[in-house]
């Protein structure tokens, strides 16, 4: 049978296959044409069913089965792979399969597979494509967040160091269409968030013609902030007026107040409000109650406490003149009827014991009543800073006594409770010299509230206060000097 790429021939394979067989044949057709006549048994058959098997970034497998009718010939196969614009890659093999490597990501191959005999004749070419795997951003985190951003990071893909590429990042939040950004850095931060709001986060590479890989995906949640400046401003013996400001970046949000107080050895009472004030009614005389205070959102999330502490007024007739110039007068008349200087005596005696009484009552209201400074929080007769900064243990205390105060030293279990509550991992004044731990004001330890097992490297000179710990009483971890959060301590401002 003719086999001709000119002709209305239906069995054959094609003009430019066989064009070099023309220029020998020699026969003319009826319109003048050359043409060539080659029997099928004339024809190489070119490799059957030419797959890519499989593929990643860098590498690609490629199979074929042998042609039909060479099971008996001496034959291998050369293979031609190259990506746009670039020189082709010739190899050969005596296989039916290869594994090309050294392949750029998120690129497209053509490859050739022809049948070569030993006397060097080739068959017609298999051809096929493949795009190898563009690689997505390795290990998306999210460095740190607060209420209104977060930090994400991620790390470049395998294969890329001589691509030139970019990374597309894309976050929302439920309800929301996602904002959608670029950069060619390796992180990014995400701002005008929502507090305490769940999100999304993709990042996909990029190349310059557009190409996506896969996307990496991570969530995370906005801090809840806690409401600011919680104060006391006002008690009498049996209630106490507490207020606090709204906390920053809820203007838009709904969210209200969860209030809990209690005095030692008894169960706490829970109430909230929508209000950012709340009067505390039916306390005890002469008693110190624990106040915290938390914001909520209307899906019941919560934020950390802030908390603060008061003490009940025992009696109120200092804060009467009136009374106390009577309960004088009539001492005096008393006095003045008495006849028994021993009774004069005794009554003088007690009134200097009440008047003392009086004066130490009215000192401890004043000492009790000392405001903080914006930004601090009060507790029994000192006020606290909690950082929003990570430093080093040497870092923090020395941000501390740039702010007249230092490292926190930790005196009560109450004052333990009070700071574990700020629900941070946080350096307190503690550290190891000559194996030793001491307070930075170099008194030693007395009362410890160390975790299970703790302290338990000789190498750690630090502490701090750590939130995996499931009991406050139990929370004191040595760890490196390194990085945390921090809290600074000093007396309050009269």
């Amino acid at each position: 049978m003719l086999i001709c790429s000119q002709c209305a021939e239906t069995n054959h394979k094609g003009h430019d296959t066989i064009l070099h067989e023309i220029k020998k044949a020699g026969r003319q057709s009826c319109d003048g044409n050359q043409h060539a006549m080659l029997s099928s048994d004339d024809v190489l058959p070119a490799p059957d069913q030419l797959t890519v098997d499989s593929m990643d970034n860098t590498s690609a497998a490629v199979s074929w089965r042998q042609p039909p009718g060479l099971d008996q010939t001496q034959n291998h196969y050369q293979i031609s792979y190259h990506c746009p614009g670039t020189e082709p890659h010739i190899t050969t093999t005596s296989s039916h399969s290869i594994t090309l490597s050294d392949l750029k990501p998120g690129t497209e191959y053509s490859v050739t597979v022809c049948t070569v005999l030993e006397n060097g004749k080739q068959s017609q070419l298999a051809l096929t494509t493949f795009t190898t795997v563009l690689p997505a951003p390795d290990q998306l985190t999210v460095d740190s967040m607060d209420n209104t951003s977060a930090a994400v990071s991620w790390r470049q893909p395998p294969g890329l160091d001589q691509t030139q590429n970019h990374y597309q990042i894309s976050y929302h939040c439920p309800g929301t269409e996602p904002h959608i950004t670029t950069t060619s850095s390796h992180s990014i931060t995400l701002s005008d968030l929502k507090p305490g709001t769940e999100y999304s986060v993709t990042v996909c590479t990029v190349l310059e013609n557009g190409k996506q890989s896969q996307l990496a995906l991570t969530t995370f949640t906005t801090v809840l902030p806690a409401p600011d400046q919680l104060t006391v401003d006002s008690v009498d013996t049996t209630s106490a007026a507490v207020s606090w400001s709204q906390p920053p970046g809820l203007d838009q949000t709904q969210h209200h107040y969860q209030i809990s107080y209690h005095c030692p050895g008894t169960e706490r009472h829970i109430t909230t409000t929508s209000s950012h004030s709340i009067t505390l009614s039916d306390l005890q005389r002469g008693t110190q109650y624990s106040v915290t205070v938390c914001t909520v959102l209307e899906n019941g999330k919560q934020s950390q406490l802030v908390s603060t502490t008061l003490n009940t007024v025992h009696f109120q007739w200092w804060k009467r003149p009136s009374r106390v110039a009577a309960v004088c007068v009539l001492l005096a008349v008393i006095l003045g009827l008495l006849e028994s200087y021993a009774e004069i005596d005794q009554l003088q005696n007690s009134l200097n014991t009440r008047t003392t009484e009086r004066d130490q009552l009215k000192t401890r209201l004043r000492f009790y009543e000392k405001p903080c400074l914006d930004g601090w929080w009060k507790f029994g007769t000192s006020c606290y800073y909690v950082s929003s900064t990570m430093e080093t243990g040497r870092g923090g205390q020395k941000e501390c006594r740039a702010m007249g105060a230092d490292d926190v030293i930790i005196n009560s279990r109450e004052e333990q409770i009070f700071i574990n509550g700020f629900k941070k991992n946080v350096w307190i004044g503690a550290l190891k010299l000559d194996g030793i731990w001491k307070w930075v004001d170099n008194t030693p330890f007395n009362t410890t509230y160390w975790m299970e097992g703790e302290p338990n490297n000789l190498n750690d000179k630090c502490v701090e206060i750590s939130q995996t710990a499931s009991d406050p009483l139990k929370s004191w971890k040595a760890v490196p000097c390194t990085s945390n959060y921090w809290v600074c301590e000093k007396p309050s401002t009269p």
